[in-house]
C-alpha cells in the first residue's frame, strides 16, 4: 500500500527515508522517527531538508503500516507550493534491509540515483545531501560519507578483559544518507532476499558489498549524529539549539535576512 501526492514522474533523484524503527533502545514509547526534537518530529526535520534539494525529486517515507496515513498527512506539509519535490509513503519491514528494498520499489521508475537516508539523523545538512548525491552522479559507483575514527579502539573479551589496542587509522564511522545508482542498489537487495537472523546487514553499502559492489567515500559531517540512546537525544537538543542561535544570529548581522 502506498500513499502519495503530487505526482511528478521526471523526477531522477529519489530519497528513501527510513523510518520504520521501534526505537527500543530509546525507550521513548514510539517509534523513533516520531520522538521530538525540538518540539518537532525527527520525520518533520528531515523531511524539510530533503524537499529544500536543488531540482526536486521523489521522497518514499518507509514507517510502520499504522503510521503511513499520518506521516503523509504530515510531510505533505512540508513541501512548499510548485515544489518539485513529492512524497509518498509505504509500510516497511520486519529489519531495515527490507524497509529500504520496499521504499526503493517504490520510487519512479525515472528515478536513476537513490539516497538513503535514516530518520535518526534528522540534523544532517542538505550540503551532505548534495555531496553524495554529486559523487555518485561523477563516478557511477556507490557513495557513503564517513568521519575519521578519533577515539582509541580496543578489542575486547566478552569478560571486559583487554587483548590489544586496534590501529584506527584505516577506519572510519559512516553516515547517512547514503548513495547509489538505483539499478545497483535494487538488484543487491533483490539478491539479498531475507537475510538469516543474526547475519542482516548494517546499512546499503554492506548489501551492495555482499553483492560484489565496491563503495566509495565522501566527507561526512558532525551534525549528522544519529540517536540511539537519551544521551543521543540529548547531545542533538544542544546541537539544533546551536544551529537556531546560529541563525538568529546570521539574520540580525548586517546583510543579512531581516
Amino acid at each position: 500500500m502506498t500513499f502519495e501526492v503530487d505526482p511528478h514522474p521526471l523526477a531522477q533523484l529519489g530519497v528513501v527515508l527510513v523510518a520504520a524503527g521501534r526505537g527500543e533502545r530509546l525507550g521513548a514509547g514510539v517509534p523513533k522517527a516520531f520522538v521530538e526534537l525540538g518540539g518537532r518530529t525527527l520525520v518533520e526535520h528531515c523531511v524539510e531538508t530533503i524537499v529544500s534539494l536543488h531540482g526536486g525529486g521523489h521522497l518514499v517515507i518507509v514507517v510502520p503500516e499504522e503510521a503511513a496515513a499520518a506521516t503523509l498527512e504530515l510531510a505533505s506539509r512540508l513541501v512548499p507550493a510548485g515544489s518539485a519535490w513529492e512524497v509518498a509513503v509505504t509500510p516497511g519491514g520486519r529489519e531495515r534491509h527490507e524497509s529500504v528494498r520496499f521504499g526503493v520499489a517504490a520510487l519512479h521508475e525515472t528515478v536513476d540515483l537513490v539516497l538513503v537516508h535514516d530518520a535518526a539523523r534528522p540534523l544532517t545538512p542538505a550540503a551532505l545531501f548534495e555531496r553524495v548525491g554529486a559523487e555518485v552522479r561523477r563516478t557511477g559507483a556507490s557513495v557513503i560519507p564517513a568521519l575519521p575514527v578519533v577515539d582509541t579502539l580496543k578489542r575486547v573479551s566478552a569478560d571486559r578483559v583487554v587483548h590489544e589496542t586496534v590501529d584506527r587509522a584505516p577506519l572510519v564511522a559512516v553516515q547517512t544518507p547514503q548513495g547509489f545508482p538505483r539499478e545497483q542498489l535494487a538488484a543487491a537487495h533483490d539478491r539479498l532476499g531475507s537475510a538469516p537472523a543474526g547475519s542482516e546487514p548494517t546499512d546499503d553499502a554492506e548489501v551492495v558489498q555482499r553483492a560484489g559492489g565496491s563503495v566509495r567515500t565522501v566527507e561526512g559531517e558532525t551534525l549528522a549524529h544519529k540517536l540511539t540512546t537519551p544521551g543521543d537525544l540529548a547531545l542533538l537538543e544542544a546541537l539544533l539549539q546551536a544551529l537556531l542561535a546560529e541563525r538568529r544570529l546570521a539574520t540580525t548581522q548586517p546583510g543579512g535576512d531581516r
